[in-house]
């Protein structure tokens, strides 16, 4: 039997007002943010962020929004994964994975290491950055939330300064 054709999955950077509110809403419906205290306006103002080396993906279908990603690309964690979010409807499908894949491939073009908080409640979204190799760096207690802890985590693919070397070595 001739399995049915799966459209592909698109990643692309987010631009677009109407994306930037549906990835806000997103947030203000979903966890870890409703137990973090993160509303529809704090989302908002999130997604409008565009300076700082601030960069937002949308995982879609077609037209159907999936998922997106925000990463900081500048500062003293370049690299950073600042948000990962799925709509309820698209979870477990993996596109939580597809959006590390390509926010990954992006880090690691300018720095070795890939940063991320997770909330030490969001036992799924913790299971599946451990399961790409992320380990635990720190905690970070009562830091969004008084009673809530976050969980630094980092990926790495080598030193920064052979990083550096290499990048050197290949220009």
């Amino acid at each position: 039997m001739q399995e049915a054709h799966q459209p592909a999955i698109t990643i692309t950077r987010i631009t677009d007002t109407e994306d930037q509110n549906w990835c806000a809403a997103l947030m203000a419906n979903s966890e870890p943010w409703i137990s973090l205290k993160r509303n529809y306006e704090d989302g908002q103002a999130l997604m409008r962020v565009t300076e700082g080396g601030m960069e937002a993906y949308l995982a879609k279908i077609g037209k159907e929004r999936l998922g997106f990603v925000v990463i900081k690309m500048a500062g003293a964690f370049v690299g950073y994964i600042q948000i990962l979010a799925v709509a309820e409807a698209s979870r477990g499908m993996g596109i939580g994975n597809q959006l590390m894949n390509y926010v990954e491939d992006r880090i690691f073009q300018v720095s070795p290491n890939a940063f991320i908080c997770v909330s030490d409640f969001n036992e799924n979204a913790r299971k599946l950055y451990e399961a790409r190799g992320y380990q635990l760096l720190g905690k970070l207690e009562n830091y969004l939330e008084n009673g809530f802890t976050e969980l630094l985590l980092r990926k790495t693919i080598g030193s920064i300064n052979d990083f550096r070397a290499k990048k050197l070595s290949n220009a």
